[in-house]
């Protein structure tokens, strides 16, 4: 990878990580506006409004996760046993974000019932989260394999 694509990288990284700061400062705002609009649900306002900035939390430190990985991919050591440790850290911050979404929607969906958003927002929370997770496993199984076949060619040469 050259250094222009990891630059570009990491300049959208910093985007999507400020565009998810404005986005945990907006999470009470809304919030309390639709705790406003709805009085049956205003005392969900801050527990969800904490479920909200701690998913967003959990994305931006995947951001974190990917920079590390790019970090390493421009210092040419992404075949290393440090890299395994930032893909499971990174794969442990989507399924908690996943978790974060589906259990809220869940919570919701049982205490004050619901219509078809609030199953669809669970439902698609479990699937793009586990989706998400399953894929970075998946990938996470292909950088092992190339780290392993990455020191045996170190042996033969």
């Amino acid at each position: 990878m050259t250094s222009a694509v990891i630059t570009w990288l990491r300049f959208l990284l910093v985007l999507v990580f400020a565009g998810a700061f404005l986005g945990q400062l907006l999470v009470p705002v809304v919030a309390r506006e639709q705790g406003d609009v709805f009085p049956e649900v205003e005392h969900l306002v801050v527990p969800y409004s904490i479920a909200g900035i701690a998913a967003i939390a959990c994305l931006q430190a995947g951001i974190v996760c990917v920079w590390a990985l790019l970090t390493l991919i421009g210092d040419a050591r992404i075949f290393t046993p440090r890299a395994l440790r930032w893909v499971d850290a990174m794969a442990a911050c989507g399924g908690a974000a996943a978790g974060i979404c589906a259990l809220t929607a869940g919570h919701l969906l049982m205490t004050e019932g619901g219509g078809p958003g609030i199953v669809l927002a669970g439902f698609a929370a479990m699937v793009i989260g586990g989706t998400f997770v399953l894929l970075t496993v998946a990938m996470r199984g292909l950088l092992a394999a190339a780290i392993a076949d990455r020191a045996e060619l170190a042996e033969v040469i």
